[in-house]
């Protein structure tokens, strides 16, 4: 956890600014994360950043429309140089928040406020919490740690004054609180929220900033229509791709993989709920589009496994945490990659 002192340099950074821009990683977390800010400060602008792993240079667009006075960064483990430089040049702090096991380099380090919670990797939505500990936004916080793999130190509390949303059991794991309480449907809507268009998704942050309690979303009315109906929608074709993959499983293999391709990717989704039924195997869940394969990794020493398996491939990529990560391949090298990872597997 970053200590008493990191935690009061994240707090004057944020009270110093008078119109903060923060960009985070567009899941459940980095969402969390912003929200807990805005709401506490009400004032701020949030962008989801979409590119990954890597917030690249195309944001910077974003900082001359909006011109802000201090940049936050927020989950997002890579940071481009051209857009540490491109707000640099604008003369703006840029305080970056992550809890991912990355290292960065020096030159990155000497021109932002660079925090990271590693190796205790609570996520940004717990440290942005404890930034002020607003009780009123305890439930956000509930999500965003949660929806990361994280059980707070709030949890028990939190449960104790929402049973039906989160009936806390004895050894439970924030894993399987995803896949098990109305938490984690609400996690996988606000997931799926993110994917919608651009106008429901400022729509959806702004319902948010302005709900009191976690009912407000549950609850379907005119507000919140939209949601619930992208939740519907993609909650159909995830279902459908998890029974997919269930057929396609081998008894014999260590290893499961599955691929599937079209508009709609959703691969952490996909792998979460293949792995949570096969917790004795390794999962792998490949997007494959014409440019490039996406892939979604889960399962025991998964992130020491995928870059292990990536070392002679030509411009791959990978990272994440120790059991649920990320890669990116060339489309033409997933026979290579399984073959690797199953070599390390046996």
């Amino acid at each position: 956890m970053l200590n008493k002192t990191q935690i009061e340099e994240i707090k004057k950074h944020l009270e110093n600014s008078q119109n903060p821009l923060f960009f985070f990683d567009n899941d459940a977390d980095g969402l969390c994360s912003f929200l807990i800010l805005q709401r506490t400060m009400q004032r701020g602008k949030g962008v989801p950043v979409k590119s990954s792993p890597e917030l690249n240079s195309s944001y910077l667009r974003k900082i001359n429309e909006l011109n802000p006075d201090a940049v936050f960064v927020l989950d997002k483990p890579k940071v481009s140089m051209d857009f540490i430089d491109g707000v640099k040049e604008k003369n703006l702090p840029l305080i970056w928040i992550d809890h991912h096991n990355v290292d960065v380099e020096n030159e990155k380090k000497s021109k932002v406020y660079y925090y990271n919670s590693y190796p205790s990797s609570e996520p940004v939505t717990y440290i942005s919490q404890k930034v002020f500990n607003r009780q009123e936004d305890l439930w956000i916080a509930m999500i965003g740690c949660v929806a990361d793999a994280f059980m707070p130190d709030f949890a028990e509390k939190f449960s104790q004054e929402n049973p039906e949303i989160f009936p806390m059991k004895k050894d439970m794991t924030a894993f399987d609180a995803i896949h098990t309480t109305e938490l984690g449907k609400i996690i996988r809507m606000l997931n799926f929220g993110l994917m919608d268009k651009t106008t429901n998704v400022i729509l959806l942050m702004k319902l948010l900033i302005k709900s009191k309690n976690i009912y407000d979303i549950v609850e379907e009315n005119p507000k919140t229509k939209q949601f619930h109906r992208r939740y519907e929608e993609l909650n159909y074709f995830l279902q459908k791709q998890i029974n997919k993959a269930e057929k396609q499983k081998d008894s014999k293999s260590k290893l499961l993989l599955f691929t599937y391709s079209g508009e709609m990717s959703m691969s952490s989704e996909i792998s979460n709920a293949i792995y949570f039924k096969n917790k004795d195997k390794f999962i792998v869940v490949a997007y494959k589009r014409p440019e490039k394969i996406n892939l979604s990794i889960r399962g025991k020493n998964a992130r020491k496994i995928v870059l292990s398996a990536i070392e002679n491939i030509d411009g791959a990529v990978g990272g994440g945490h120790e059991e649920a990560c990320g890669a990116m391949l060339p489309p033409d090298k997933l026979d290579d990659f399984k073959k690797n990872v199953e070599k390390l597997l046996n």
